[in-house]
């Protein structure tokens, strides 16, 4: 997929988007592209009492077109999942001592085509990851235990996103810390927002534009002036191009840059040559162990790497936005062949794959 090569051009980012216009080749506004959906992710990290660590998470998704029927529920444009935990660690390495789930807003309510199941439903394996800590090993062990038809998709996307990011987080800011005194219950440490929107291109192709930025706290940030809680910052945005079906990469770019501890002085924006080599790709099964490889001797942070991972689910979630352009009979926000085991309620033997 290309974005139609036309005059004036549209910026995003560090890529160049190629504008549509109407069929009298006069130019369009830059809002010409159709907004699909919106990914929002965000990661705060603060003390809690006793010494403990406080974490929590959210996902928020927001489709921006289309009606949706989803096995009788009726879904326009609006907030299709909220979902958020709330963790709270110990120790030097950072084990799990509670983690609370919750849903404000998800797809599948009780109904007769679900047999009488929900998305929360399963939200008390969530409990399985007590006591796991934040190591090498928590990949494996948030797969084992709600990872597909063990648990939430989304769920186990934002805790797959959160394990990493505040054990990087709690390393820097103990490197901080040697001489700080006793940290005060409430005190922030860290704080991650990840958004992806996603609009339509020509067709049936799309565009990503992902941003991630990091913001991390001096020790006692909370007895500062505003001015000086930050110790730095780290920004990522990535622009990807999607041909659809194939889900296929056709061009990607992106920039990183950093800020010190001065907020009115931010860094230089440096491209990242290593992005577009992601075109070729497709966006589906293998494409995180594709990046994780392809970035292995790089000497960007990981949180680069966090957010090319996080555009992947963001594109499926678009799929359902694209429903006026395709003639799916019936319409239907998932695809079963697709969807297959990915969460509990798309399981194989569910009462989902049996409708």
């Amino acid at each position: 997929m290309k974005i139609p090569v036309r005059t004036p051009q549209l910026t995003v980012g560090a890529q160049v988007l190629n504008r549509p216009t109407s069929h009298d080749d006069s130019p369009m506004p830059a809002l010409a592209l159709p907004p699909l959906h919106t990914r929002m992710l965000s990661i705060r990290l603060a003390w809690g009492e006793g010494g403990a660590l406080a974490a929590e998470g959210r996902i928020v998704d927001i489709r921006k077109r289309g009606l949706v029927p989803l096995l009788g529920k009726l879904q326009g444009p609006g907030i299709v999942h909220d979902m958020a935990v709330a963790v709270r660690l110990r120790g030097d390495d950072l084990e799990i001592e509670s983690i609370e789930p919750r849903m404000a807003a998800y797809p599948f309510a009780p109904r007769q085509q679900t047999g009488g199941e929900a998305c929360p439903d399963i939200l008390g394996r969530v409990q399985g990851l007590r006591g796991a800590v934040l190591g090498d090993a928590y990949d494996a062990r948030l797969v084992g235990e709600i990872g597909g038809p063990r648990g939430c998709f989304h769920v186990s996307t934002l805790l797959r996103l959160l394990g990493p990011a505040v054990r990087e987080a709690v390393a820097r800011d103990r490197d901080r810390r040697s001489h700080a005194a006793t940290p005060v219950a409430g005190t922030p440490v860290f704080a991650r927002s990840v958004i992806i929107d996603g609009v339509r291109g020509e067709g049936l192709g799309l565009a990503l534009r992902g941003i991630l930025f990091d913001l991390d706290y001096v020790p006692g940030a909370d007895a500062l002036p505003i001015e000086e809680e930050m110790a730095e910052s780290f920004e990522a945005n990535a622009d990807v191009e999607i041909e659809v079906p194939e889900m296929t990469i056709a061009a990607a770019s992106g920039r990183v840059r950093r800020g010190g501890h001065a907020i009115d002085r931010p860094g230089e924006w440096t491209p990242v040559p290593r992005i577009e080599e992601l075109a070729g790709l497709t966006m589906y099964k293998g494409y995180t162990a594709e990046v994780q490889r392809r970035f292995a001797d790089s000497d960007q942070p990981l949180a680069l790497q966090h957010l090319l991972f996080m555009m992947a689910p963001a594109l499926i979630q678009c799929m359902p936005s694209l429903m006026d352009e395709v003639a799916w009979q019936p319409r239907r926000a998932e695809s079963s062949r697709g969807a297959v085991d990915s969460c509990h309620m798309w399981r194989a033997d569910g009462p989902l794959m049996r409708a």
